[in-house]
C-alpha cells in the first residue's frame, strides 16, 4: 500500500501537465445550466436572536459561515457578519441592550463577542460549545454539546477563564425565567429542566416539563411565558409547566425547527433550519414565512432510475421531480441508528435504493426513499466523507485513516495513503478515487492501485459517463472530463461558483459537490449560487 511519502514522490515525479486530451466539444458554460430547484439566500439555519439595540433578526448559520441579519416584517437580508468581522461557525446568538453580539463555535470550541465599534474577540471553551444567553444580571452562560457536555458561565468580556459549573448536562438553547432559574431543553430526552446557576457547583436542576421526543430550545416572552420547541417533530408549542405536561401547540411544520425567539412586543421567530425559513408568528397568531424556502447547502447531486432528482443538504435530502420545489424531502431528526435517516452529505443511487454518507453522524447508510426505511446503518468508520457500491460491495472513505475501506469490513483496505479521500466512482470493474488534496485520481482494480491522472484542483464528486470521468474541480470551478484509458484531462462545464465558504474546524473541503448523468443530462451542484443545474450533453 502507498504511503504518503510515496504519493508525494509521485507528484514530484509526474511531469508538469497531464496528457492533452482529444479534441472535445467546446466547454458548456454555467449560464446555460437549467436550474432544478430554487436557491435561498441563507446557508441552513440555526440559532436566532432579535436584537433588542435595532430590533433585526440575527441568525446563525454553521454551515454558512455567518450570522445573517434579517429584516422582522419583509425578512429581507441586510447584512452578513463572517470571518472578516472575527465569526466563524456560529451554532447560537445572543445580543445585549447596547449591541455587543455574542455567539458560540460549535466546531472550534470558541465562543465570539463583537462589539458595536466593531472589535471583536474570541475565547476558547470547548468543542461543542453551543447555546447562550445572560440573564438580567449581565452573566453569560454556555453549554457544550455534541462534541461535549457541561454548563459552563463565562466572564462578560471573555478575558477570565471560563468556569465549569456543571460536568454532565447535555442541554441546548436555554433562557432564564422571570423567576431567574435558567430553563433548558435536555435534548436527547424531551426534558425541560430547572437550573439554579446560584446552587452549589455542580449547580442543581430539577425537571419541570418533557415536551418528547428531541428538543431544542426553550425561550420565554414578556409575560413570563415558556416556549419550547421539539426538533425532530418540528413543533413550538407552549409550556404548560404545573407537572401536566398539557402543552399548547404554536406550530406544526415539516421539516425540523432549529431554535426560536422573541422580539420586545413579543411577536415570536421561528428558524425553520434545513428549508431556511423564518417563520413569525405575532401574539395574536398571525402566522407569516417571510423568508422563502430553498437550497442552502447543497452538496452531492444524484438522479434515481424513475428520475428524481436528490440533492444532500447535510441535516436533509430533497428530491424534485417537476418545479424547483421538492416533491419529496427528508430531514435528520435525530433518531437512533436503523432508524430513519441520519443526514447526507453523499448520495448515489443503488437501483431504487439511495447509499447516503453523513459527515455530520459519521453514518453511512442504504435507504429507501419510498418508504423511508433504513436497511443498513454503519456508524464506526473514521470520518466518513464518501460511499457508494462498487462490485457488490459498499466502499468508503475515510478522512481520518485515508484511506477507502469496505464500509462493512473496515479491515478490508482497498487504498491507502491518501491525504483527503473524497471522490468515488465505479464503471463495474475500477474503483475511482479521488483525492481532494493532492489533485490525483486514483485507479483500483485487479491490477492494482495506479494513478489515472494527476494536477486537479480540488477534486470533488465523480462519475463514470462512459469512457470518461466526470470531476467536480472546485478550484478551477469547472467540471472536467478525464478519458478513462490516457488520463487526459478537457474541460465540460466552466464558470460555475464553488464557494470558498468552510466552517474552521469541518472538512477541509467544506461539504463536498457533486455531479452525475443519465444518457442526455449532466447534473452538477454549485455551493456558491445554492443551486443545481442540469446540462444537456454535447455530442
Amino acid at each position: 500500500m502507498r504511503s504518503r511519502i510515496a504519493l508525494a514522490l509521485v507528484l514530484l515525479l509526474s511531469v508538469a501537465t497531464p496528457a492533452t486530451a482529444k479534441q472535445e466539444p467546446k466547454p458548456l458554460h454555467a449560464n446555460e445550466g437549467i436550474k432544478v430547484a430554487r436557491a435561498a439566500p441563507t446557508n441552513s439555519l440555526n440559532g436566532i436572536y432579535v436584537s433588542p439595540y435595532d430590533g433585526n433578526v440575527y441568525v446563525a448559520s454553521v454551515g454558512g459561515d455567518e450570522i445573517t441579519v434579517h429584516d422582522p416584517r419583509s425578512g429581507r437580508l441586510l447584512d452578513r457578519l463572517g470571518p472578516e468581522r472575527g465569526v466563524h461557525g456560529p451554532d447560537d446568538v445572543f445580543i445585549t441592550d447596547d449591541g455587543t453580539i455574542y455567539w458560540t463555535e460549535i466546531l472550534t470550541g470558541h465562543v465570539g463577542m463583537l462589539k458595536p465599534d466593531g472589535t471583536f474577540t474570541r475565547q476558547f471553551v470547548g468543542p461543542g460549545v453551543n447555546p447562550i444567553t445572560m440573564n438580567d444580571e449581565g452573566r453569560l452562560f454556555v453549554n457544550r454539546l455534541f462534541l461535549g457536555q457541561g454548563l459552563w458561565e463565562l466572564d462578560a468580556d471573555l478575558v477570565d477563564p471560563p468556569v465549569e459549573i456543571h460536568p454532565d448536562l447535555m442541554i441546548n438553547s436555554f433562557d432564564f425565567g422571570p423567576d431567574g432559574y435558567l430553563y433548558a431543553p435536555s435534548f436527547f430526552t424531551g426534558e425541560v429542566l430547572r437550573i439554579d446557576v446560584d446552587s452549589a457547583i455542580p449547580v442543581s436542576f430539577d425537571v419541570v416539563a418533557n415536551v418528547g421526543g428531541v428538543s431544542s430550545a426553550v425561550k420565554f416572552n414578556s409575560l413570563g411565558e415558556a416556549y419550547a420547541v421539539n426538533i425532530g417533530e418540528g413543533k413550538v408549542v407552549k409550556l404548560d409547566l404545573s407537572g401536566a405536561n398539557d402543552h399548547d401547540l404554536v406550530l406544526d411544520v415539516e421539516g425540523t425547527i432549529d431554535n426560536i425567539a422573541f422580539n420586545t412586543d413579543d411577536v415570536l421567530f421561528v428558524a425553520v433550519g434545513a428549508d431556511n425559513e423564518i417563520i413569525r408568528i405575532r401574539p395574536n397568531g398571525h402566522t407569516r414565512t417571510i423568508t422563502r424556502r430553498g437550497l442552502g447547502l447543497p452538496g452531492d447531486v444524484a438522479v434515481s432510475p424513475d428520475g428524481t432528482v436528490w440533492v444532500t443538504e447535510l441535516f436533509a435530502m430533497n428530491g424534485f421531480t417537476r418545479g424547483k420545489t421538492p416533491t419529496t424531502s427528508f430531514y435528520d431528526r435525530f433518531l437512533p441508528p436503523g432508524a430513519g435517516f441520519a443526514g447526507a452529505t453523499t448520495v448515489v443511487a443503488d437501483g431504487d435504493n439511495l447509499i447516503l454518507s453523513s459527515g455530520f453522524a459519521n453514518a453511512v447508510q442504504v435507504f429507501d426513499p419510498e418508504t423511508g426505511a433504513v436497511s443498513l446503518d454503519i456508524r464506526t468508520l473514521g470520518g466518513v466523507t464518501n460511499a457508494i457500491r462498487h462490485d457488490g460491495d459498499i466502499v468508503a472513505a475515510q478522512i481520518a485513516l485515508g484511506n477507502v475501506v469496505n464500509a462493512e469490513d473496515p479491515t478490508e483496505v482497498l487504498v491507502d495513503g491518501l491525504f483527503v479521500p473524497l471522490g468515488l466512482a465505479t464503471d463495474g470493474d475500477t474503483l475511482y478515487v479521488g483525492d481532494w488534496a493532492s489533485g490525483i485520481v486514483w485507479a483500483v482494480g485487479d491490477g492494482g492501485v495506479a494513478p489515472l491522472t494527476f494536477g486537479l484542483s480540488f477534486p470533488e464528486g465523480m462519475v463514470v459517463d462512459g469512457d470518461r470521468l466526470l470531476v467536480v474541480e472546485t478550484g478551477a470551478q469547472q467540471v472536467t472530463a478525464v478519458d478513462l484509458a490516457t488520463g487526459a484531462q478537457s474541460a465540460v462545464i466552466i464558470g460555475l461558483d464553488y464557494s470558498d465558504r468552510n466552517p474552521e474546524g469541518f472538512f477541509p473541503f467544506g461539504i463536498m459537490s457533486g455531479v452525475d448523468v443519465t444518457d442526455r443530462w449532466i447534473y452538477v451542484s454549485d455551493d456558491g449560487v445554492n443551486q443545481v443545474f442540469k446540462f444537456r450533453k454535447r455530442k
